[in-house]
């Protein structure tokens, strides 16, 4: 048995067998998911069904801007094309791939970065290569610290630079760059949200407020970041001004650490390495340009995607080959910091207060990845980090409040979804990502408890095999290498779902 308590008992979470009812249907009804560890017969005739719709999880960065173009405030540069920031920069002594564009995707709901189709001017049937570049800016078209350094991640300089150029305007020499970065729509970070609508999320996360730290903390994550109070205000010493707090949020939801990069920044963000295709190089001294190269060939009509979590706890790539930055932020950081709810593959976090007098503290940490063939999930507790991930298994502690959890979520849900005089009260975008955000969160639990659930090593999934890892007391090859060794260890304390 997994989950005892110091005594040996058996223990169990109050409401256990229903919360793992709750989490079975949860994950049945958007993920096709079987009843145990394994996609059934059931799951692939669902999936094939041509009746069926396919579940809209209501997650991504393009997601993000479709509900965006829909709302109230809808971004006044959707139809941008760059071309004025593409002149710019070949005319400055950078280089733009002549079949990389700016636009709109095919239904006209979302902007990115895309390789030219066959049809549009320039188009061409290569599209972009493996290793060729797609996009080299200059040193001196990056807006930038005096004092830059490869390995600093923060500059109230950098900030102070983008906000003066903003005041410049039609006069800055990065004008094509700063003129689309003021345009850009305000209200998309949860910490520029309106009163109303923090309230909403604040309460949904189940967050108390410190009177003495003067911060939210408890309950699920994010762990909001410092806010412009704080950062701008307090740390930076800056202008308390509406063009000052707009460049301040377009700065840290679209810096490279320390540096602005045009074009570049239009990218949109995946994790997933059937969409990810570039691999960029920050310049490791001043005076060097920063470079984007493609990973593979990348076809007409297909977008570009960067990673704003490179190498992250979860990454994909289990040898980090390929890592020219590192990144530890989870999927709730992504959603704090960028304000969109990531696709998978996801990274959770989940600190538990065990209110013990000696300051123990426990924590929740898996991997979320979503199989679309089959429709199922894979959950693996801890991370790539992890030297024994099978001891991250949910503790009695972390079962109990990842079902406290769900169960309030569920509660939350149904009292307020509906509430027309809340709806009203809050901006309909506020609204609507708290909501995506709530999904993301019952499906990452939900996950994770019917994982903990299936739970021991007779269960456990291997990333790369279609079989059961042996038990661990029989013999292996010494000579088995680096890769297959990683592969092992990480795959420990996985449940397919």
């Amino acid at each position: 048995t997994l989950f005892r308590s110091p005594e040996g008992k058996r223990y169990l979470p109050k409401n256990y067998f229903s919360n793992l009812e709750l989490a079975h249907d949860i994950l049945d009804e958007l993920f096709l998911t079987s009843r145990n560890s394994k996609a059934d017969s059931k799951a692939d005739e669902a999936k094939n069904d041509p009746n069926k719709p396919k579940p809209d999880l209501q997650t991504g960065q393009t997601a993000q801007q479709a509900l965006a173009s829909a709302s109230s405030n809808p971004d006044p540069n959707l139809n941008y094309d760059g071309a004025d920031l593409v002149d710019w920069i070949n005319s400055n002594g950078g280089y733009i791939h002549p079949n990389a564009r700016i636009g709109l995707d095919p239904t006209g709901t979302y902007r990115g970065v895309f390789v030219k189709s066959l049809g549009e001017e320039g188009g061409s049937e290569e599209g972009i290569q493996e290793d060729e570049i797609i996009c080299r800016i200059p040193w001196s078209l990056l807006i930038k610290p005096a004092n830059y350094g490869w390995n600093k991640y923060f500059s109230c300089e950098s900030m102070k630079e983008l906000y003066n150029q903003f005041l410049l305007g039609d006069k800055s020499f990065y004008a094509p760059y700063v003129n689309y970065l003021m345009n850009q729509p305000r209200g998309r970070i949860v910490s520029e949200w309106s009163q109303e609508g923090k309230q909403l999320l604040y309460s949904m996360l189940d967050k108390e407020w410190d009177e003495e730290d003067e911060e939210w903390i408890g309950g699920l994550p994010p762990k909001f970041v410092k806010s412009y109070e704080e950062v701008w205000l307090d740390w930076c010493k800056g202008e308390d001004t509406p063009l000052a707090k707009a460049a301040f949020y377009q700065f840290t939801s679209r810096d490279e650490d320390t540096l602005m990069v045009p074009f570049y920044d239009m990218c949109n963000h995946s994790n997933d390495p059937k969409k990810l295709n570039t691999i960029n190089y920050k310049p490791r001294r001043p005076g060097k340009p920063f470079v984007l190269r493609a990973t593979r060939n990348i076809t007409p009509g297909e977008q570009i995607y960067i990673s704003y979590t490179r190498c992250n706890r979860c990454w994909h790539d289990l040898l980090y080959q390929d890592c020219t930055t590192w990144s530890h932020y989870s999927s709730s950081d992504v959603f704090d910091i960028f304000g969109f709810v990531e696709d998978f593959p996801q990274t959770w976090a989940f600190e538990i207060d065990t209110d013990d007098p000696d300051d123990v503290w426990d924590e929740v940490v898996f991997c979320l990845e979503h199989d679309e063939d089959s429709g199922t999930l894979l959950v693996t507790f801890g991370d790539n980090y992890s030297e024994n991930p099978s001891e991250w298994i949910p503790t009695d502690g972390g079962l109990e409040f990842l079902h406290a959890q769900l169960d309030r979520l569920n509660r939350f849900e149904k009292a307020f979804k509906d509430d027309k005089n809340l709806i009203d009260s809050i901006p309909t975008y506020e609204w609507e990502m708290s909501w995506r955000y709530h999904e993301a969160l019952v499906v990452a639990i939900s996950a994770a408890i019917v994982a903990a659930d299936i739970g021991g090593p007779e269960s456990i999934m291997p990333i790369k095999e279609e079989k059961l890892v042996e038990d661990s007391s029989d013999e292996e090859e010494e000579d088995s290498s680096d890769e297959e060794n990683i592969a092992t260890r990480v795959s420990l304390g996985s449940d397919e779902l």
